[in-house]
């Protein structure tokens, strides 16, 4: 049988497995599965008992199928913009890794069953034989070579292909009620500012120059929507090693619907995807016990200091590492990807599927780069 595999078993099997196999690093399999937590499978006798191996696939997304296909995959550089998340219908599925010495025949039915609820209408399912042995295994039970289907495939995939017509997208959940988002244009930026206003200077009588502090173009900001109504904001600023959360508001009408957890909870992730462990702040010398909730403590021997006729007090959270976190070493397109979505295909991304060939006339003709 096969199950989700915990931190711990993942950690001692993959160690186990990379004495036999080449295996990437690990760090990109977190990366991985802090975007689909079920990657890696426990291989189990029964539910009871500890694991003796491991599976782990990837359920592709439409640009992961087109990545693997065309021959821009890398499984020892997994990038998390290739896979759906939990719970979506995947385009194809790869088979990462098998790990299950003397056993890989025995599972095939499990893994079979996985894919199936995956994907119940079929899809393309994609392999590599590490081994002579694991080849001819994938072979005899239907694998073909990729490239006799894909042109563009490398040589070493393999791929086993679904009876009949491949299924179409699922269609989008229904959007959350409250969602949080980034802000990515001067419309969604002129949602902060009205949010400000009707909040800070209508309520807390500030000024506009104290207020609008020539800072928001330095900040990732951050809206709440309750439906398609702006509700809510906050802002994140970035030092050498430690993040500051600024400018948490909600409208009077919205302030009972969680959007403050919602919108705290999101800039402290972001934060941790961007490698930082410190967050800091100035809170409300009325409003601490409310920071407490959040995990933010006074800082010790720090005095209570005032602006704009308030007085404030110095707060800080500790925020574990995460292990995905975007460093040096990740695949190099995760940089270039819109703030916040490191681990979905972006606008550059998807200029690999599809090349412009006029684009790429006039890049021959007037620069001094030649293709």
């Amino acid at each position: 049988m096969l199950r989700r595999a915990s931190r711990e078993e993942i950690i001692s099997l993959l160690d186990e497995a990379r004495r036999l196999i080449p295996i990437g690093d690990t760090d990109g399999v977190w990366r991985m599965l802090a975007k689909n937590p079920d990657l890696i499978q426990a291989v189990c006798a029964s539910s009871d008992e500890a694991p003796f191996g491991l599976f782990a696939y990837l359920p592709l997304n439409r640009f992961g199928a087109a990545m693997i296909a065309g021959g821009g995959f890398d499984g020892g550089l997994p990038d998390p913009a290739w896979i759906c998340r939990e719970g979506e219908c995947p385009e194809a599925i790869y088979w990462w890794l098998f790990h299950t010495p003397g056993k890989v025949a025995k599972m095939l039915g499990a893994v079979a069953a996985l894919c199936r609820t995956l994907a119940p209408e079929g899809v393309p399912i994609f392999s590599r034989g590490v081994t002579e042995s694991s080849r001819r295994l994938q072979v005899s039970i239907g694998f073909l070579k990729a490239r006799d289907f894909y042109p563009d495939a490398p040589e070493w995939l393999l791929v086993a292909l679904p009876e009949g017509r491949l299924p179409e997208s699922r269609a989008p959940a229904n959007t959350p009620r409250l969602e949080v988002r980034i802000v990515r244009s001067m419309a969604e930026l002129t949602e902060v500012f009205a949010l400000r206003a009707a909040t800070y200077i209508a309520e807390q009588f500030c000024t506009y120059e104290e207020e609008f502090d020539g800072n928001d173009f330095c900040a990732t900001q951050f809206v709440a929507y309750y439906g398609n109504d702006p509700a809510g904001a906050i802002r994140l600023r970035y030092f050498g090693d430690f993040a500051k959360l600024e400018r948490l508001c909600i409208r009077r009408e919205y302030r009972q619907l969680g959007i403050k957890e919602a919108l705290v909870e999101a800039a402290l992730g972001h934060a941790r995807a961007k490698r930082f462990c410190k967050v800091y702040g100035h809170a409300r010398f009325d409003l601490v016990d409310m920071w407490r909730e959040f995990g933010f403590e006074p800082i010790p021997g720090r005095p209570t200091f005032r602006f704009a006729n308030i007085d404030y007090v110095e707060i800080l959270r500790e925020l574990e590492p995460d292990d995905s976190a975007i460093r040096l070493g990740v695949p190099p397109m995760m940089t270039t990807r819109p703030e916040g979505l490191w681990d979905e295909p972006g606008p550059l991304d998807l200029s690999n599927i599809a090349p412009d060939p006029m684009r790429l006339a006039m890049i021959n003709k007037h620069t001094r780069f030649r293709a």
